[in-house]
């Protein structure tokens, strides 16, 4: 039934390439006032445009104004997940704007509801709304919410509302004319605590203006002074985002962002500074027109980069900066069989000098120079009578330098290549006279442009014939540049369905006499295929290694091999097989080599079986035997069970490892176990563990809350971070343990998903260091959370807030609260 909706509606939407109907029960075609109207109905009608999700109980469609009304039960999913519910909704599809009574909007973690909504230029208006990121945290009364008397829902879920009233367990408790939320982007935070140095305090708060909106960021250390900052992300067309902040004594870290992009130009530009990496500001501005060129454009391009260097105690970096650099390119010009295209840039440069140029050399290892650089190619293609081909191009590229060679002469460098042919067939018959220039040379005082230097200048003839299955050919030519003849090639092709034979010879014409011989067969009569191919090197007096291969085709698979024989007395060189089958889940593949001079045979195979794989890898030489048989099972995101036996067979068995690997994936737990276990060998006798390693987080047992009496709550246990052991003989203890962010969390579940983390996590070697964990408390009650912390190897304590939607997620991460630009 779709399908025919889909087809009967289709014209009616032909603009609307992206609009499709997915299930309907019954559709009516109207006319009013002189326009279509068509009326689709069902239990729901199901629509989609281009990434956008739409259900309804009743769909009108007013095709001259392109408008789509719905009523009775709408649910309308937007391209960034946002789902708007609402009594009636009315789209129009010429500007994506829509207008919807009695409705209610869930993006990311904040619910909003309200009477009236319209969206404009992708912003969702909500008057006389009400908003709270509490609703999905199951709370009878939420924590925190806001009414207002207009909130505005950015793309990117960026919520600014104005005339807020504050709610707490639903009751009054502030007034404001505006209110900020970042929903994707990082929230308000607010820190207090101390470390080694002293009390300390930090905030980020959010603000609103015409101009954009972001974050305050400021911060007080005790006896080292005051760090402020901001981070500001522009509204506008342009994408912006400019971050500053500056931490006491002398710590500078800013970074400006900004790009446009029209039909006309385009323009971006960033500027950033991290002084706890280099102090260094770097800057790069690229201006272009138009922004989106076609082929038929003329193309202008402006580039400024480079660095400025605020410490000069240190050497600046040696990167290219252009300061600036002015391009310009034109589209391409034909007239005819002719084509040509220009362009030409200029510029002035600090980069590495080239090391290669004595000149260069005088400047330093990092210089100054201008340079411009004009390039044009032209092409000529046509046919002057019948069965003549003429083609003729000619590209040039001029690099001019403001430096100076010893000479006293302005330095330059040239890439100039001139090619052209003339073809001429006769029925089978062929003849190419050919003629070839190419140029680079000359001195740069840069690396970044350095040209090799090459010279090459020849006239060549080309005779063919072609009767298939034969083919013929025959080159020779002329070195222009050193007045020599080129060696004479020959090839004779004998190709056909099923098989092939080429016969190529190479011999020179300055007395040097046979160059080069080469012989390919082939022959493929289907299942099977053979090829062959040989070399003699005649001024060597040596043949390549002769190529012999075999293949046989089978269903599902195929079976090869390859071997590889010296003809110069060397013998036999290697001996390859290949075998792959695969049958539904089901595969099997084996690769086998025998080396002849070096003596050692070596294989490997695997097999999967569903979720199940097994594989072998064995080297035989007259010494030992090597091995290592592998078996694993299950799939990502896991479990991933991973074991691997090796050794080598010497008189014995000798170092004779059991490796074993668990992974898992999945978002609730994720971690790595990686185990190294010794199994007994001529030379040592006992089992023990090598080495293990631990990462990630798992949990061991899940929170039960309290009945309804209050009691048999059992807290959640968890583990998270890494671990790595390491036996160690040499030791008095015999073993290291190397802890990072390692510990156990214990989770209490009370009422309302309100959670009570506590975590003790260790980050240090042992043994040899006392113990000096770092006590983790964190309150969550899903759309708010606090969190205290104890760190016993830095002696400071701290306090932290935030609010909005998987607080504790955040709070909880190894690197803890983010100010100023943290990702």
């Amino acid at each position: 039934m779709a399908l025919v909706l889909l087809f009967l509606w289709a014209p009616a939407w032909a603009q609307e390439k992206v609009l499709k109907i997915l299930e309907a029960e019954k559709l009516e075609l109207r006319q009013e006032g002189g326009e279509e109207v068509y009326v689709l109905t069902g239990n729901p009608v199901r629509l989609e445009r281009d990434g956008e999700a739409i259900e309804a109980g009743r769909a009108t469609y007013f095709r001259t104004r392109k408008l789509l009304f719905l009523s009775e039960g709408v649910r309308y999913r937007d391209r960034e997940g946002r789902l708007v519910e609402a009594e009636e909704l009315q789209i129009d599809l010429s500007d994506e704007s829509f207008d919807a009574l009695e409705v209610r909007i869930e993006a990311k973690d904040l619910l909003l509801t309200g009477p009236l909504c319209q969206r404009v230029a992708g912003a969702i208006l909500l008057e006389n709304g009400y908003a709270t990121p509490c609703a999905s945290c199951g709370q009878e009364v939420p924590d925190y919410a806001f009414r207002a008397r207009e909130i505005v829902l950015y793309p990117g879920d960026r919520v600014v509302a104005r005339g807020v009233v504050v709610l707490v367990q639903e009751k009054p408790v502030l007034e404001l004319p505006v209110l900020l939320l970042f929903l994707s982007d990082r929230q308000p935070r607010f820190e207090v605590g101390q470390d080694e140095g002293g009390f300390y305090l930090k905030a980020a708060l959010p603000y609103v203006a015409d101009f954009g909106l972001g974050f305050t960021l400021l911060s007080y250390y005790q006896g080292r002074g005051y760090g402020f900052g901001f981070d500001h992300y522009g509204t506008g067309e342009a994408k912006e985002r400019y971050f500053f902040l500056h931490t006491p004594p002398d710590t500078f870290q800013y970074r400006g962002e900004y790009a446009l992009k029209r039909q006309e130009f385009s323009l971006s530009a960033l500027v950033e500074r991290d002084d706890t990496r280099e102090k260094l500001t770097r800057f790069r501005l690229e201006a272009l027109s138009p922004g989106t060129p076609t082929p038929q454009d003329w193309r202008y391009t402006l580039r400024v980069e480079g660095f400025w260097d605020h410490d000069p105690a240190t050497p600046p970096p040696r990167t290219l900066q252009r300061l600036p650099e002015v391009e310009a390119q034109s589209p391409v010009f034909r007239e005819g069989p002719f084509s040509l295209q220009a362009g030409f840039v200029l510029g002035r440069y600090l980069a590495e000098t080239n090391p290669l140029n004595r000149s260069a050399r005088a400047l330093g290892p990092y210089a100054e120079a201008g340079r411009a650089l004009l390039s044009h190619s032209e092409s000529l293609s046509l046919s002057p009578w019948p069965g003549a081909t003429f083609r003729a191009e000619n590209r040039f590229r001029g690099f001019y330098y403001t430096t100076q060679n010893p000479d006293g002469e302005r330095e330059r460098q040239v890439d100039w290549t001139t090619s052209a042919s003339l073809r001429q067939s006769l029925g089978g018959f062929s003849v190419e006279v050919g003629y070839a220039r190419s140029v680079q040379e000359g001195e740069t005082p840069f690396r970044f442009d350095a040209l090799p230097q090459r010279r090459s200048h020849q006239a060549t003839l080309a005779l063919g014939f072609q009767e298939r299955p034969l083919s013929l050919s025959l080159k020779a030519g002329r070195n222009l540049e050193e007045e020599r003849y080129l060696p004479l090639e020959a090839q004779v092709l004998l190709q056909d369905q099923g098989y092939s034979l080429t016969v190529g010879h190479k011999r020179g014409l300055e007395g040097e006499g046979p160059l080069e011989t080469r012989l390919e067969a082939g022959f493929t009569p289907y299942p099977f295929s053979l090829r062959a191919s040989l070399r003699f090197d005649h001024p060597k007096a040596l043949f390549d290694p002769l190529l012999l291969q075999a293949g046989y085709a089978l269903p599902g698979g195929s079976l090869n091999l390859t071997h590889r024989h010296d003809l110069n007395g060397k013998g036999a060189l290697t001996t390859d097989l290949t075998y792959a089958l695969r049958e539904g889940v089901t595969a099997y593949t084996l690769q086998g080599r025998r080396d002849w001079q070096a003596d050692t045979l070596a294989l490997q195979g695997q097999a999967i079986l569903g979720p199940e794989s097994l594989s072998l890898r064995t080297t035989l030489d007259p010494k030992a035997l090597g091995y290592a048989l592998g078996y694993r099972f299950g799939a990502v995101p896991g479990p991933l069970l991973d074991l691997e036996l090796s050794g080598r067979y010497q008189e014995g068995f000798r170092a004779t490892n059991l490796r074993m690997g668990l992974t898992q994936a999945l978002p609730e737990v994720g971690f790595r176990l990686n185990a190294n276990l010794h199994l007994p060998e001529v030379e040592d006798k006992d089992i023990y563990l090598k080495d293990a390693t631990f990462s990630g987080g798992m949990e061991l047992w899940k929170p039960v809350p309290a009945d309804e009496a209050g009691e048999g709550a059992i807290p959640g246990l968890s583990l998270s971070g890494s671990l790595t052991y390491t036996r160690r003989p040499q030791t008095l203890e015999g073993y290291s343990l190397a802890l990072r962010n390692f510990g156990p969390t214990l989770t209490f579940l009370g009422r309302e998903n309100t959670k009570l983390h506590l975590a003790a996590l260790l980050t240090q070697n042992l043994p040899g260091e006392p113990l000096k964990p770092r006590f983790i408390l964190v309150l969550d009650r899903c759309c708010w959370a606090m969190r205290f912390t104890l760190d016993a190897a830095k002696g400071s304590v701290g306090l932290a807030f935030l609010y909005g939607g998987q607080a504790a997620g955040l709070l909880l991460s190894e690197e803890g609260v983010k100010l100023g630009g943290g990702r």
